[in-house]
């Protein structure tokens, strides 16, 4: 009986399922979900934003219920709500901000190093995945991940305000329309500095700590510049300045860490670089290193 040479299947048109972008960017986030790191950040943000949520109520019940006069006053003066309070629902005095780029880098620090590590992108690319598709994966993943984190710390307050208090409560009614674009550019930020940064490193490893070596680094470099020049607008140069300046300005907070324009200027400038440098270090030639 004579034996016949398996028939492979039809090849699937690229233009049935999902985006390829949107698959690389689905399974980067099944892989997040299932790391133990995930979930002890996780724990930590939650437990944050559930601290959060007892200030809330603390300050509706020394405004509104009778037994708390003595201690109103006092409260004014700990409790100090105003620009800066909704600044600090995204920041929390800089804790939040800072525990989030950690999670950022371990995460984000493999987005691309990963697949360098294991050359997954010469596959990719062979069909039928294009270059801007992995980026855009990429892109949207690193950007996703700390704008769904700073989401809850925008919204959950304001809404349990409105619940508890209505439109004269903590949280102003109106404080979505300016927490929410700055929670976006924050993790614009984020995920364009790990993006670019993971893109350089040759591990995961090697990606966290060129995160935290970009983010320690301009640091301290703006903040000499800063000190030496008298000019407070070369804090621009690091990333966790603008991520701080970014709810303080939407706010309208009085005498911000940084102005409009070199918010503005620096924002630009480290968006387009990383993507720039990721672009060039995700491109097929670079495929294997």
């Amino acid at each position: 009986m004579p034996i016949y040479a398996p028939t492979l299947p039809p090849r699937p048109e690229v233009s049935q399922g999902l985006p390829p972008a949107l698959v690389i960017a689905r399974f980067d986030l099944r892989r997040v979900l299932k790391q133990r790191i995930g979930r002890f950040f996780g724990f930590m943000f939650v437990g944050s934003l559930l601290v959060q949520l007892g200030i809330l109520y603390v300050r509706f019940l020394i405004q509104h219920q009778r037994g708390f006069e003595g201690i109103r006053d006092f409260a004014k003066e700990i409790l100090t709500q105003g620009p800066e309070f909704h600044a600090g629902l995204l920041t929390m005095n800089g804790w939040l901000t800072t525990l989030l780029w950690f999670q950022v880098a371990l995460v984000g620090g493999g987005l691309i190093a990963r697949d360098t590590l294991y050359r997954i992108r010469p596959l990719m690319y062979a069909h039928p995945v294009r270059p801007r598709d992995y980026l855009a994966a990429k892109g949207l993943f690193g950007v996703g991940l700390p704008f769904f984190i700073l989401l809850p710390f925008a919204l959950l307050p304001w809404a349990m305000s409105l619940l508890i208090a209505g439109v004269n409560g903590p949280v102003s009614p109106y404080a979505p329309l300016y927490l929410v674009p700055a929670a976006l550019c924050m993790a614009l930020v984020m995920g364009a500095v790990t993006l670019g940064a993971s893109s350089l490193a040759s591990s995961p490893r090697a990606g966290f700590g060129w995160v935290l070596g970009i983010y320690l680094s301009t640091n301290a470099i703006g903040g000499i510049l800063s000190a030496a020049l008298k000019q407070d607008f070369w804090m621009a140069m690091s990333p966790q300045a603008l991520v701080q300046a970014w709810p303080a300005l939407l706010s309208g907070v009085p005498n911000p860490i940084l102005g409009w324009a070199a918010t503005l200027v620096g924002t630009a400038l480290h968006v387009t670089l990383w993507i720039l440098v990721a672009a060039r270090r995700s491109r097929p030639s670079e495929a294997v290193l």
